[in-house]
């Protein structure tokens, strides 16, 4: 790949001498985190022998306060050189892959853009996200970041109403430019239920969805993979053309996960799920590493390389 050309070069001269003045702060930093936690565990101890029987709430209370203080204080600490090595770091390398990017480590697609594409349930009670890529590639105008969204589900206990949270959906979530201002809404989703029970999977699709009605392609082998929803089958077809449906599969076997993907107003939305966090440091490892670094490039033009994989740069149509 070309963009692997020069990148030993690269780290040599814009990286290493940055990666190890991190790595310093890393090391200080984690002999601070070290002291904090063994005084926490000391503190509690005590607390636990020093406070009487007698005082049940107190004995439970305070030695918890302090082992909460103590996880607070070693984030804090953690945090400040995990900062800068995304600042300084992560942002170089961005620039590197494609000039046309934007890096911002604690920003995030917007939640009305995630809740507009229509994949997930339109009820979103906790939303969070980070790692945000903006700007132009080549013609396409894209942005992606890490996301976590989450259902509030409440259940009584006793007297009492609790709150427990339930994920809807934990990944990538990328919005492109279409170039196409689409009338109605297009759903492309894993097709679970024709994998598992094969052709009475179909019936089970047909139930009435939210997302709109199902809808038939002449592509036998993408139907065994996705279930596609929308408001109007003569233009879910004109989208999914024969070759956008090959690059989807292709694209799809290039993650090797599920991924879901919308067709709205002149955007494609594509929601990719992953289980870890993206371009973090490793605490306990050094960061001057060619391997490390050479492998947090490999999954950033992963991720810029979607617009060449879904063809995104190639006009075929012009917006209305």
């Amino acid at each position: 790949m070309s963009r692997f050309k020069n990148f030993r070069e690269f780290y040599e001269k814009e990286l290493r001498s940055d990666l190890e003045i991190i790595d310093q702060k890393r090391k200080r930093v984690n002999r601070r985190v070290f002291c904090i936690l063994s005084l926490t565990a000391m503190a509690v101890t005590a607390e636990i022998l020093l406070i009487p029987d007698t005082l049940d709430l107190l004995r439970g209370m305070i030695p918890f306060l302090t082992g909460v203080a103590g996880m607070i204080l070693t984030g804090i600490f953690s945090r400040s050189y995990r900062k800068e090595y995304k600042k300084r770091i992560i942002a170089r390398l961005t620039n590197y892959v494609d000039e046309g990017l934007t890096y911002t480590p604690e920003g995030s697609v917007s939640l009305s853009g995630f809740l507009k594409s229509g994949i997930f349930p339109s009820q979103c009670d906790r939303f969070r996200g980070e790692d945000h890529f903006t700007g132009m590639m080549g013609k396409t105008a894209i942005e992606f970041s890490e996301v976590h969204a989450e259902q509030r589900n409440r259940s009584e206990s006793g007297s009492s109403q609790q709150n427990e949270f339930t994920t809807i959906f934990r990944g990538l979530f990328i919005v492109a430019d279409f170039n196409k201002h689409f009338r109605t809404r297009t759903a492309v989703l894993p097709d679970n239920a024709e994998r598992i029970f094969g052709k009475f999977g179909q019936s089970l699709q047909s139930i009435s969805s939210d997302r709109g009605k199902l809808i038939r392609l002449e592509d036998p082998l993408f139907e065994k993979e996705f279930c596609v929803y929308g408001d109007d089958q003569v233009e879910a077809r004109y989208i999914l053309t024969p070759s956008l449906m090959q690059r989807i599969m292709a694209f799809r076997q290039k993650w090797k996960t599920r991924i879901y993907l919308s067709f709205r107003d002149s955007n494609v939305y594509i929601a990719i799920p992953l289980n870890k966090n993206l371009f973090e440091m490793r605490p306990f490892k050094t960061v001057a590493n060619y391997s490390f670094m050479e492998k947090n490039l490999r999954f950033l033009i992963l991720l810029t390389d979607i617009v060449e994989d879904l063809n995104l740069n190639t006009r075929i149509w012009t917006k209305e």
